[in-house]
């Protein structure tokens, strides 16, 4: 690796991962992928439940927050390419990736890369809230930012406020009209086949289908599969995240990494 790839590794990762408790040689690491809309804040509070060895890295999309000058992504392939190459930094130590709504789609496109590519794949994928990629049914209308706006609102994907305030509509809603146009223009065909674990995880008010939907993520792995739903609707990991993150870590301990266990 020469100096000055080595130099564009660190700037992406400055850009895209943020460590809420850095920890020096942790035994593995957690990345966080959030919503559509959604902040690398979102998972701050994630880093008190983890054990000491267990270091939380989250993700910070462009166009939002401390990003807000850059311009948003446009897919979920150019999100998950920039990601990669963010997290080569942090490859010397397993990764489980964890992704809520459009995050899930981002962290198994991530997966699908890592276990293409020559270094480790994924320890282990969760995802959360989000249809399996060959799931995914093309729209039939043009997506202007009308029709982006009302799927938005219909959704539930982000707090009703967001449309109702002036200012915040202002801040806000630019990245997550960009964040849905990448989701409704997702397309996977022939989805990559993992090798590393998968638990798919939703809110229990959700569609009477919603089981089956989660079990089809088990369609793309060769390794374990597991779902679960927990009470309540699209954005349930904020009142369950004491639930979520204990679910998380007692799968990453059963796959067989022992020093992850509960602390």
């Amino acid at each position: 690796m020469t100096a000055s790839s080595t130099e564009s590794t660190f700037e992406a990762s400055a850009r895209w991962l943020r460590r809420p408790r850095p920890c020096h040689g942790p035994a593995t690491r957690l990345v966080c992928l959030p919503h559509a809309g959604g902040t690398a804040s979102a998972y701050a509070s994630w880093a008190a439940r983890l054990p000491a060895r267990i270091e939380l890295i989250a993700v910070q999309y462009p166009g939002r927050q401390d990003r807000l000058a850059e311009p948003c992504a446009r897919s979920i392939q150019e999100i998950a390419d920039a990601l990669v190459a963010a997290l080569a930094a942090y490859a010397d130590r397993p990764l489980y990736l964890f992704g809520h709504s459009m995050g899930g789609l981002v962290a198994y496109e991530v997966a699908a890369r890592l276990e293409a590519g020559a270094g480790p794949g994924p320890a282990g994928l969760f995802v959360s809230g989000t249809l399996a990629p060959h799931r995914f049914l093309p729209p039939r209308e043009v997506l202007d930012n009308a029709i982006i706006e009302a799927e938005a609102r219909a959704s539930g994907w982000t707090d009703p406020m967001v449309f109702e305030h002036p200012e915040l509509r202002e801040l806000v809603l630019p990245a997550l009209l960009a964040d849905v146009r990448a989701v409704l223009s997702y397309r996977r065909r022939d989805p990559a086949r993992l090798r590393c674990p998968i638990v798919a995880y939703a809110g229990s008010d959700g569609p009477a289908d919603v089981p089956a939907q989660l079990a089809s993520w088990g369609e793309l792995t060769s390794g374990p599969a597991a779902w679960r739903r927990f009470d309540g609707d699209h954005f349930y990991l904020q009142p369950r995240e004491a639930e979520l993150v204990a679910d998380i870590l007692t799968r990453m301990s059963n796959w067989g990494n022992a020093s992850v266990g509960h602390q």
